[in-house]
């Protein structure tokens, strides 16, 4: 159709097409016809006779002139939807566009070239692609572009295959003259008379012709064209020759569509978050430096998070003069550098904290936010590390062993001391283990349940248990743990301190101990005080002698007593010990053998010590030695060396009294002996009960005879 319009219907067609036109011929493929859109984007009309080559050089790689030496030498046009050509600006800025090019051949004279920018189209396919990401969107012109030519006075319309394509159309109507009513009537009957109204204006005033509306494709689907044209008055002035193409923009359409819908959807969205939300662009200075930013669009929520009114359209240094300039270098980087970043700051302007997530949109220079107002978290957040670290600083400053535990009863911390009096470290992990396996076996099992019973009921927890010593021993503590309630009386967490009570539980234990020899003395001194009666009743010649012996005896006993309970003993001289204790159980018939250095010995040593003979003479006098008139007790004591070692012997053996049977259980007197004495002395002791007569020995090194 092209080789049989005349060059000046050509030149009129060319100019009134809507996009960059150029005629290349030769196999140099010199520039021999450019219309005026292609000469404008050019910016010189001095293009004739110059190489394609050559002049496009500045904007295309030399692999992408291989296309139209390629068309020019196979004679195929090509169609290519999205061409990219980068311009760089005096600024040096490098602008980025995208044409849609067609390229046809003129037989062996050449090739033309059909440039239409859909440079707009990218970007706003860009867009949808920011908008929902997963609903991708491809913004491409229609896969036909149709030239048509009405020849107004005698209603001719001639038109080429891709016109009728687009029109469903049969293909050999092609370069037949036909009238401008058929093409009319393939219109849809909704948009027809807008269309027809729209021609008759053009051809009666000489108006551009552009117009948008739905026809009947070859597949009888509908379609949407955009139809642009002009029309050239002949020199008598009465309308010549109609001249346009036809876009089949149905995808763009329904991208454009989709966009909107989307868009849509995103506002939707973003109006129904609980955050603020905003697009805006950036504003640089002449060096290309961010140093501001113009609100786009915002969401209900942004006034509330914010505090600005009657952003839209406005800069935000016009909103907040004194703001942080950060914040234009911020979103600056994700605007022009492509970042996503997810952040908090604050606002000394504004006095706020702020939550963001911003990302780069189209178009180019453009960012979107999604944030939170969060001052008042902070606030609280801020509140709970200062109360953290005085919680911290007072439990490092207490004398209790303090930890913390949540609501399953796991220790999460553990004031310095309490690892200071286990041996454990916070580098161990499993404190709560850690502590568990730190509890004495004997108490472990009765600890654990009385605390698994506060966890279930909330109840204080107040136990007592022994707890390993870094030192390797165990101590006695008492541990008290409450729980701490929110305001609806629901557990957060629990609190609790250990207190080391090991001196005191020894203490108690003493004085249990005490008041059992008490008990026990009491008992065994009124079985004495009865049996020594007796047997002076029986041994005395008179009454008035019985009467004087058992007053005398009673006496003694009196006093060793005194020395018995008093607390404040000095050292004391170990045969006064003996002989105290002993002369309560003297008579003409018993005898005690004595014998030993004079030493002295601790106060604590002679308490102890007497306390063993009188038991001791106690139970020779009612069942041993002591019984019988020929009953003897040998009582001697001495330093020996023994391995290189002073060592501290004493030694109690009974003779001449009944057969001595070992009994079944050792009663409260036999474990003194035994056990007390010899922790008093820091040594052993031993009680046999051999046949011929009780024996008893305390060994004990001589420095723990005053110890």
């Amino acid at each position: 159709m092209i080789a049989s319009l005349d060059p000046t219907s050509c030149e009129l067609m060319f100019d009134a097409i809507p996009a960059h036109v150029v005629v290349l011929s030769g196999e140099d493929l010199e520039i021999t016809y450019a219309n005026a859109s292609f000469r404008k984007a050019a910016g010189t009309d001095d293009l004739l006779g110059q190489k394609f080559s050559d002049f496009m050089s500045r904007v295309l790689n030399p692999e992408d002139m291989g296309v139209f030496a390629e068309v020019y030498a196979t004679g195929k046009g090509v169609d290519i939807p999205e061409f990219e050509v980068k311009l760089n600006t005096p600024m040096g800025e490098s602008i980025q566009l995208f044409y849609r090019l067609t390229i046809q051949p003129l037989g062996v004279q050449g090739i033309v070239c059909f440039g239409y920018d859909v440079t707009d189209h990218v970007a706003e396919s860009k867009r949808a692609d920011e908008n929902e990401r997963h609903l991708s969107f491809a913004m491409q012109i229609g896969q036909s572009v149709g030239i048509f030519e009405w020849d107004v006075s005698r209603d001719a319309v001639v038109v080429d295959k891709q016109f009728l394509h687009v029109f469903g159309l049969p293909a050999e109507l092609s370069h037949a003259p036909l009238p401008l009513v058929q093409f009319i009537q393939a219109i849809h009957e909704d948009d027809r008379d807008r269309v027809a109204a729209a021609i008759t204006k053009t051809v009666e005033t000489g108006c551009e012709y552009e117009e948008q509306f739905r026809v009947s494709g070859a597949d009888n689907a509908s379609r949407y064209v955009l139809a642009k044209g002009e029309c050239r008055r002949n020199p008598q002035g009465t309308p010549g020759r109609f001249t346009g193409v036809v876009f089949d923009i149905s995808r763009q359409y329904r991208d454009e569509l989709a966009l909107r819908e989307s868009e849509a959807r995103l506002r939707s969205v973003m109006n129904s978050l609980d955050k603020g939300y905003c697009i805006a662009e950036m504003i640089r200075d002449p060096e290309g430096n961010p140093i501001d930013y113009r609100y786009i669009e915002i969401n209900p929520r942004f006034e509330e998070m914010t505090g600005l009114k009657d952003v839209a359209g406005r800069r935000m240094l016009e909103l907040v003069p004194n703001l942080e300039e950060k914040w234009a270098q911020i979103y600056g980087r994700v605007a022009y550098e492509g970042e996503t970043v997810h952040f908090e700051d604050h606002s000394e302007a504004m006095g706020r904290w702020f939550s963001c997530f911003a990302t780069p949109v189209q178009p180019y220079g453009r960012f979107a936010v999604v944030f939170k107002d969060i001052t008042e978290e902070r606030a609280i957040q801020d509140a709970l590390l200062k109360s953290e670290a005085e919680f911290r600083t007072i439990t490092e400053a207490m004398p209790h062993l303090v930890f913390r535990a949540n609501i399953m009863g796991v220790l999460d911390f553990c004031s310095p001391s309490l690892y200071e009096f286990t041996g454990l470290s916070p580098k161990d992990g499993d404190i709560s283990g850690g502590f568990s396996k730190a509890i004495h076996p004997e108490d472990y099992e009765e600890a654990v349940s009385l605390w698994s019973h506060s966890l279930t009921s909330g109840e204080a927890y107040d136990h007592e248990f022994r707890l390993r010593h870094h030192s390797g021993g165990y101590r006695w503590v008492l541990a008290r743990t409450r729980a701490v309630h929110d305001k609806d009386g629901n557990t957060l967490q629990w609190l609790g301190t250990c207190t080391d009570i090991h001196e005191l539980k020894l203490a108690q234990e003493e004085k249990q101990l005490m008041l059992g020899e008490m008990n026990h003395r009491v008992k065994n001194s009124l079985a004495m005080v009865h049996a020594m009666v007796s047997q002076t009743l029986r041994q005395a010649d008179n009454i008035q002698d019985a009467i004087t012996s058992i007053q005398s005896r009673i006496s003694m006993m009196a006093r060793a007593h005194d020395r018995l309970v008093s607390s404040n003993w000095l050292d004391a001289h170990i045969s006064e010990v003996v002989e105290a204790a002993i002369n309560p159980h003297r008579s003409k018939t018993h005898n005690f053998v004595i014998s030993g250095p004079d030493l002295r010995i601790g106060s604590k040593q002679s308490l102890a010590l007497t306390m063993a003979l009188h038991e001791l003479a106690t139970n020779a006098t009612k069942y041993g030695a002591l019984h019988t008139p020929e009953g003897t007790v040998e009582i001697t004591w001495g330093i020996q060396d023994v391995d290189g070692q002073d060592v501290f012997s004493f030694r109690w053996a009974e003779v001449g009294g009944p057969v001595v049977e070992k009994p079944t259980r050792k009663g409260f007197g036999s474990r003194m002996i035994e056990q007390a004495v010899a922790v008093y002395f820091n040594g052993t002791a031993e009680l046999v009960f051999a046949p011929e007569g009780l024996k008893y020995t305390l060994s004990a090194a001589a420095d723990g005879v005053t110890a």
